[in-house]
């Protein structure tokens, strides 16, 4: 429906870069639906017609309470007009698509603010002192671990947010799951990371896995140029994004 609108000119999305046409007008996800297009009215009167024609040829309902309108460089009295006619609420500069932050400088360490207060709020679920030391073994590289790396993969993590989670990996390890966050640990975080055959855990260390899960992105810049992801950044800083020889970290 989305590809029939955009085909003729109902729609108009957002362009990329200055001579190519690159077009894009949605994300999907599972579940999550991500619409982007210019600011006019012509875009929402089509955008408000399609879903309710989709409510009525599919038999489901577009919860429109839940969805949010996000303007960028766009006057608070058009978004407000605009939020009326399709029932919905105003979002704001940065919001979460699919638990990842849209805008927002990565830099920062309130940027990852979500990811830690995420981690914190699993550990405080169990308690790692009814735990045997394999069980919060276990649940620490399944678990915990896992839950960073959709935000890795995406954004290179500060030094001050490693040592962060690296500390609650650390004290959830050995500690009551989070009340003795002042106890001492007796055994060194590098010691618990190393290779089972050398002494060690077998535990990721953030800071390489974070490198390494950036680092793909180089490959697949080489390999996947016929994605719309690579027309996006080729149109917006030139064709030889797809020329990188190696993760500089930035």
């Amino acid at each position: 429906m989305m590809n029939a609108l955009v085909s003729v000119d109902l729609f108009l999305g957002y362009k990329v870069g200055r001579t190519d046409n690159v077009y894009f007008s949605r994300l999907q996800f599972v579940d999550g639906t991500l619409l982007v297009g210019n600011k006019s009215w012509t875009n929402i009167i089509s955008l408000k017609a399609l879903l309710l024609l989709f409510e009525a040829s599919s038999g489901l309902k577009v919860n429109f309470h839940k969805s949010i309108l996000v303007g960028v460089n766009v006057t608070t009295s058009w978004l407000n007009e605009v939020a009326s006619v399709l029932n919905c609420k105003i979002g704001h500069v940065p919001f979460f698509y699919i638990c990842l932050p849209i805008e927002g400088d990565s830099h920062k360490l309130n940027f990852w603010k979500h990811l830690v207060e995420m981690v914190k709020s699993r550990l405080g679920r169990w308690k790692s002192r009814n735990l045997s030391l394999g069980g919060r073994l276990v649940l620490l590289k399944s678990i915990l671990s896992s839950l960073s790396v959709f935000f890795l993969s995406f954004f290179k993590a500060p030094a001050g947010i490693i040592i962060s989670l690296e500390s609650i990996f650390n004290f959830f390890f050995f500690l009551d799951g989070g009340k003795d966050f002042q106890k001492i640990t007796w055994i060194n975080w590098d010691t618990i990371c190393l290779k089972k055959e050398e002494g060690g855990m077998g535990v990721r260390r953030i800071r390489e896995f974070n490198l390494s899960l950036l680092s793909k992105w180089c490959w697949r810049l080489r390999v996947k140029k016929g994605t719309l992801w690579y027309k996006v950044l080729a149109a917006r800083y030139g064709d030889h994004v797809g020329e990188c020889r190696q993760w500089e970290g930035d």
